[in-house]
């Protein structure tokens, strides 16, 4: 999960997923990248997220200027926000880089998914939907895996790619005077 450490971007749906998980004796790894925004009237306190940490639900690595290599590393990325996001930054960039993706049915996080073609979307703030939509992940063969990164990136090139969305402006500014 890659985002600002607010309630809001589903951090406890997140969190509560991964203990699911845990709990069920299936080995993953969950990883949050992000800063806590204590400017944000919503967000988790430091205390909150350490807490997680040290209890092995979560692995917090903090704030990183550079998420590349650790949308890289990763299998897939999860972003469980009901937050009021436009298009999710987080999510085209992971398409861009052939993750699957894992979101929430909102807008701005909907338009980017296909279910089961490059990756799963559940509703929001329904961490048990989460977990078995990671499971869902977690059990497919690494083939199946890759062909949703691969889907996804096609995905991101024809539907999300700068000189599409340029495009389109000029289509749409060249008739105003």
């Amino acid at each position: 999960m890659i985002a600002r450490v607010l309630y809001d971007k589903g951090y406890q749906e997140y969190v509560d997923a991964a203990r699911i998980i845990k709990n069920e004796g299936i080995d993953a790894d969950f990883q949050l990248l992000g800063n806590i925004d204590e400017e944000y009237p919503n967000h988790v306190p430091k205390a909150i997220v350490q807490r997680d940490h040290n209890n092995g639900i979560i692995d917090f690595l903090g704030y990183r200027s550079n998420v590349r290599p650790i949308i890289q590393s990763a299998d897939c990325i999860v972003h469980p926000t009901f937050y009021n996001e436009g298009m999710s930054r987080v999510l085209m960039e992971a398409m861009a880089m052939g993750k699957p993706i894992i979101t929430t049915d909102i807008p701005g996080c909907r338009e980017t998914v296909e279910d089961g073609k490059n990756g799963y979307i559940v509703p929001p703030k329904d961490a048990p939907a989460l977990a078995d939509a990671i499971c869902r992940f977690i059990s497919l063969p690494i083939k199946e895996k890759e062909l949703m990164g691969k889907y996804g990136r096609e995905k991101a090139e024809k539907e999300f790619d700068v000189k599409n969305v340029i495009a389109v402006y000029k289509k749409i500014t060249a008739n105003i005077k």
